[in-house]
């Protein structure tokens, strides 16, 4: 059995999820700081079993981003674009909401808080978008063939943020192929958890 000690949160996975946090509510490659915030409260309110807002629409896709992942297809992104919503940042507000299920669940996991949304975010968009990313195999702009650990490098600090909370709390990328790597965990019982998550999320990566 492990003790509470090792059960503990990492230095290392704190300090990632307190800058994914500040990441989160800062401004984006095409959102402000303003609305990825909104973008944040939307998501939370789907969690909680809210309805739909249907405006502003980042609120919106984030609400089904939130509840319905595993749901949504090409023809919803078209539908979304063909009102206004550019594919770059319907992929930001995919980008947003998983980083914000990993802080907010691993937090609640943990039996503490989550975090306040800050009174008055502040920051205008970056504009930090890889001119050539193309649309590829997937929905979305992409710098090559699309894979999760990669999806967001058309938005290339975001790639870096997604791959910032990615590894503490699953694994480093130069040790994916390394079937013998453990942290805490083994490698088994790692892929074990990160299985049935995916299937409860339903994320058939």
């Amino acid at each position: 059995m492990f003790d509470r000690a090792e059960l503990a949160p990492s230095a290392e996975r704190k300090a990632a999820v307190e800058q994914a946090w500040t990441n989160l509510t800062g401004p984006g490659p095409t959102l402000t700081a303003t609305t990825r915030c909104s973008v944040i409260r939307a998501a939370r309110a789907a969690w909680a079993g809210g309805s739909s807002p249907d405006a502003p629409l980042e609120d919106h896709v984030a609400h089904w981003v939130a509840v319905d992942a595993g749901g949504l297809r090409s023809d919803h992104v078209e539908l979304w674009a063909a009102a206004g919503l550019n594919r770059i940042t319907y992929l930001e507000i995919v980008g947003v909401v998983s980083r914000l299920a990993n802080v907010d669940f691993y937090l609640r996991g943990l039996g503490a808080p989550v975090p306040e949304l800050p009174a008055l975010p502040s920051g205008s968009p970056t504009g930090d978008v890889h001119q050539d990313a193309r649309i590829t195999d997937g929905w979305v702009p992409a710098l090559a063939n699309l894979r999760a650990p990669t999806v967001l490098d058309a938005m290339p600090s975001e790639g870096v943020a997604f791959r910032g909370l990615h590894e503490p709390m699953y694994m480093p990328m130069d040790q994916i192929d390394n079937w013998r790597f453990a942290d805490v965990l083994s490698r088994p019982q790692i892929e074990f958890i990160a299985a049935r998550v995916s299937f409860l999320n339903e994320c058939f990566y």
